[in-house]
C-alpha cells in the first residue's frame, strides 16, 4: 500500500502543463522541461498555492481562466510534499504529465 502524507494543491497551466518547481532564476513545468523529476510540488493549501505564484508573477491573475491557471487537489504520496506521476494519475490530470510520463525519466534526475 503507498504511503499517504496528506492532501494538497498542484498548480495546472493548460499549455505548461503541471507546475513541477523552481530554482531561484527558473520555473519546471511538465510539458516544457521537467528538471527531470518525477513527481510535483504541492501546497497544502489553494492559499499557499496563490501566494507562491503571486511571488514569480507579480500576483495571482484576476481572470483564472484567461491565464490558464487552476488549482486541483491530489493525494502527497511523498515525503517533503510531493506528488508522483501515480498520485497525479490517480487525481486525474494525465493529461498535463507531459515530460513526466515519459519513460526515460525513470533514470535518475537528469538522465532521459
Amino acid at each position: 500500500m503507498p504511503q499517504v502524507y496528506g492532501k494538497g494543491f498542484v498548480v495546472v497551466h493548460a499549455a505548461l502543463g503541471l507546475y513541477v518547481g523552481r530554482t531561484p532564476s527558473l520555473s519546471y513545468w511538465s510539458k516544457l522541461d521537467a528538471g527531470g523529476r518525477d513527481a510535483v510540488a504541492t501546497f497544502p493549501s489553494e492559499a499557499l498555492a496563490r501566494w507562491h505564484v503571486e511571488l514569480w508573477e507579480g500576483g495571482w491573475p484576476e481572470d483564472d481562466a484567461q491565464a490558464e491557471l487552476v488549482l486541483h487537489p491530489v493525494t502527497i504520496d511523498r515525503p517533503g510534499g510531493w506528488a508522483s506521476i501515480a498520485a497525479l494519475r490517480a487525481a486525474g490530470l494525465e493529461a498535463h504529465l507531459g515530460e513526466l510520463a515519459h519513460p526515460g525519466w525513470k533514470r535518475p534526475a537528469g538522465q532521459c
